[in-house]
C-alpha cells in the first residue's frame, strides 16, 4: 500500500482549530479516493449502457440534472468505495474531541446520504440537487450561510479555492502543488496536509497488466512448429501480431477491471488493483481502453483479413465475458480456453501457414484445465460455505469437487490428444532426426499439469496458473526440458 504523509498544523492553525469550529469535509477525492460521478458513469456503462447514452445530452444542458440522472441509472456499491483512511481517522478524532463534522459535496444528495450512513460521523449532509450543483463558489455561499461564525474545510481540488478563501482554516488532501501554494498565498491557516504519494506510471503498468503479455507468446507456437524462425520477414510478421494483440488485450484487461470494481474492492488482493484502490480515474481508464482496442483493430486490418477477424473475435468474446458471461458456470472457463486458442489462430494467420486441428484441439483441453484450476482456487476458498455464491461468479462454495474433476479430466484429455498427434502426424514429418525425443514433450506437459493441480488442491496456488508459471522455477525447468526435446529431435543427427 502507498504511504501517506500528514503535515502537522502551525501554531496559528492550531489556535483556529481550538475554537471548535465545524469541520466540513468534501467527498470526492477527499473522504473517498474516487469521484462518485465518474464511478456512476462507469457503472452505468457496464450495467445500463443505453440509459447512459440517453443521459449524455444532459451533461451539456445541466450538470446538476446530469448527476441526478447518473445516480438514478447506476447502482454503486457504496460500502466498497475506496476511503482515504487517514482523512476518516482525522475526522473521527476531531469528532471525539467534540467538534461537529459535516459533509458538503457536489455529489447528489441521495448518494451523499448513502455514503454518510456508511460512516455515521456527520452532523449534517448536504449534496447537489436537480437545480444546484454544489461546487466551488456555490458551495462557498452555502457554507457561509450555514456557518456564519466560520468553518474549517477539507478539500482536494482547485475548484475548492473559493471555499477555502471563505474558511477560517484549511485541510489539504492530495492537492496539486499549485493549489497548495494558492491556499497558503491567501494567508489561510493550514491545519493539516494529507498526501498520498502515487506513481502513476507504475499504476498504469499494473492496470495494463504488461506481465500478462507472456500469454500472447502463444502466437509464436505456429512459428516454432513451421520451423520458419530463421526467416526474418516471417518473424517480423509474428512480432507485429504479438504487439498488436498485447496492446489490444491490455485494453480488455482495463475494461474487465472496471466491470469488476465492486467485486475487486471486496477481494483480499484484487482490491489493490489501481482502479479498485482509487489510484487511477475509472473514466480515464474507460477512454484509454476503448482507444487502444479500436487502434488494435485498425492496425490488425493492415496485417491480414484473417488476423483482423481473429482479433475481432477475441475482443468481442473478451468483452462479452467481462459484461456478464463470466458469471455463467462452465461457460466462463470454456470461453477462457477459446481465448487462449484464438491466440494460436492469430499466430497461424501471422505466418500464413495451414491450421493444425491437433494443435487447436490440444489447446482447448489444455487451457480448459488451467482455467478450471484458476476457478478451483477461488471456489475452494469458500468450501466451508457450500451454498454461498462466489462474488462475481456463478459458482457456489460446494462446486469445488466438480471443478476439480472436470479440470483433471480436461488435462488428461489434452495429454492424450498430444500423444495421438505425435503418433499420427508429427512422426510422419521428415524434418525430425530422432523422433524418440518428441516423447519427452507429453512427459513434461504431464508433470506441469500434475504439479498445477497438486498445488491447487493443497491451497498453494494463489493466482492464475499461467501467471504462476511465469514466476515458478520448476515450471521454467519443465519448459526448458520441453524445448530441448523439440530441438533435439530436429538438430541432433540420427
Amino acid at each position: 500500500m502507498l504511504g501517506v504523509i500528514m503535515q502537522q498544523a502551525s501554531e496559528e492553525s492550531l489556535d483556529v482549530m481550538s475554537e471548535k469550529l465545524p469541520l466540513v469535509l468534501d467527498l470526492d477525492g477527499t473522504l473517498l479516493r474516487t469521484d462518485l460521478l465518474v464511478e456512476g458513469i462507469v457503472n452505468a456503462f457496464f450495467r445500463r449502457p443505453m440509459s447512459l447514452f440517453a443521459a449524455m445530452p444532459l451533461a451539456l444542458v445541466s450538470r446538476a440534472r446530469f448527476k441526478q440522472r447518473i445516480a438514478a441509472i447506476s447502482s454503486l456499491d457504496i460500502d466498497s468505495l475506496p476511503v482515504n483512511e487517514q482523512v476518516l481517522d482525522f475526522a473521527e478524532t476531531e469528532r471525539n474531541a467534540g467538534r461537529d463534522i459535516h459533509l458538503f459535496t457536489a455529489a447528489t444528495q441521495s448518494v451523499a446520504d448513502k455514503v454518510a450512513a456508511r460512516f455515521g460521523i456527520f452532523s449534517s449532509v448536504v449534496g447537489s440537487t436537480p437545480t444546484l450543483n454544489l461546487k466551488s463558489a456555490r458551495k462557498r455561499d452555502a457554507l457561509v450561510e450555514r456557518f456564519p461564525d466560520g468553518y474549517i474545510y477539507a478539500g482536494d481540488a482547485r475548484a475548492d479555492l473559493p471555499v477555502w478563501q471563505a474558511a477560517k482554516a484549511a485541510v489539504l488532501v492530495d492537492v496539486p502543488a499549485s493549489v497548495a501554494q494558492a491556499v497558503r498565498a491567501d494567508d489561510k491557516p493550514v491545519f493539516a496536509t494529507f498526501s498520498t504519494p502515487t506513481n502513476h506510471l507504475k499504476s498504469w503498468r499494473k492496470a495494463l497488466r504488461l506481465h500478462q503479455w507472456v500469454k500472447n507468446l502463444l502466437v509464436f507456437v505456429p512459428l516454432l512448429l513451421s520451423h520458419e524462425y530463421l526467416n526474418p520477414p516471417v518473424v517480423l510478421s509474428y512480432l507485429t501480431v504479438f504487439l498488436i494483440l498485447s496492446v489490444s488485450a491490455s485494453g480488455t484487461y482495463i475494461l474487465n477491471d472496471l466491470a469488476d470494481l465492486s467485486d475487486d474492492r471486496r477481494h483480499k488482493t484484487k482490491r489493490n488493483r489501481p482502479f479498485a484502490a482509487g489510484e487511477l480515474n475509472p473514466l480515464m481508464g474507460l477512454c484509454v481502453s476503448l482507444v487502444v482496442i479500436l487502434g488494435g483493430l485498425i492496425a490488425s486490418g493492415f496485417v491480414s483479413t484473417g488476423f483482423f477477424l481473429a482479433l475481432f473475435a477475441y475482443l468481442a468474446l473478451t468483452l462479452s465475458y467481462s459484461f456478464g458471461l463470466k458469471r455463467i458456470p462452465v461457460l466462463d472457463v470454456v470461453i477462457l480456453a477459446i481465448l487462449f486458442t484464438l491466440r494460436l489462430v492469430m499466430g497461424t494467420e501471422a505466418g500464413g501457414a495451414g491450421y493444425s486441428e491437433w494443435l487447436l484441439t490440444f489447446s482447448m483441453f489444455f487451457f480448459l484445465s488451467l482455467s478450471l484450476a484458476k476457478r478451483f482456487v477461488e471456489v475452494s476458498a469458500k468450501a466451508a460455505m457450500p451454498m454461498e455464491i462466489i462474488s462475481g461468479r456463478g459458482y457456489r462454495g460446494g462446486d469445488y469437487a466438480f471443478i476439480s474433476a472436470l479440470g483433471v479430466a480436461s488435462g488428461v484429455a489434452s495429454i492424450l490428444i498430444l500423444v495421438l498427434f505425435l503418433r499420427e502426424d508429427a512422426f510422419k514429418v521428415d524434418i525430425y532426426q530422432i523422433e524418440a525425443f518428441l516423447w519427452g514433450i507429453p512427459v513434461f506437459m504431464t508433470l506441469f499439469l500434475g504439479r498445477i493441480w497438486l498445488l491447487a488442491s493443497r491451497g498453494e496456488l494463489n493466482e492464475d496458473p499461467v501467471a504462476f508459471a511465469v514466476k515458478d522455477k520448476v515450471s521454467y525447468l519443465l519448459g526448458i526440458g520441453l524445448v530441448f526435446c523439440m530441438l533435439a529431435a530436429v538438430l541432433i543427427p540420427g
